[in-house]
């Protein structure tokens, strides 16, 4: 029997494959865990329009993602911060790097993206690496300000 995955499954395939399983194993587990439905070509035809879908979707984030790299890439972000003489009073984190990015770019930014060792803690410039996909990132220039 053919079916259509709608989740991955271990062993079998990832969502959208069409597979030829026996049809003791597609009715008794697969179709009524919601794993499968059966390989109509009314449910092909539309598994086939949602995964196209999928594709422009990617396309358009990854078109996104490769402008908003450019935009970023060795730019430099202002914060001004409360400190001492050259130490911050409370450390900056990857949330409020995201904010000040967002503030001075109009780009939103997921704090998650922004790859930080540890919290900035001082007066100065800083080097923030800011991740979009595996392959994608920009480096930033962050500069701490004392706040007056």
């Amino acid at each position: 029997m053919k079916v259509i995955l709608t989740k991955d499954v271990a062993a079998l395939g990832r969502a959208g494959d069409v597979k030829e399983v026996s049809a003791g194993h597609a009715k008794n587990f697969l179709i009524p865990k919601h794993l499968a439905l059966p390989a109509t070509s009314s449910v092909l035809i539309k598994v086939q329009k949602e995964q196209q879908e999928k594709q422009l979707k990617l396309i358009k984030d990854i078109e996104r993602m490769v402008k908003i790299k450019s935009m970023l890439h060795n730019k430099t972000v202002t914060i001004k911060a409360k400190s001492g003489k050259k130490v911050l009073f409370s450390g900056l984190h990857e949330k409020d790097i995201a904010h000040a990015i967002g503030e001075n770019f109009g780009v939103e930014i997921s704090p998650e993206s922004i790859i930080l060792p540890k919290a900035v803690k001082s007066i100065g410039l800083h080097e923030i690496k800011v991740r979009f996909a595996k392959d994608h990132e920009a480096l930033v220039n962050l500069d701490v300000q004392a706040e007056n």
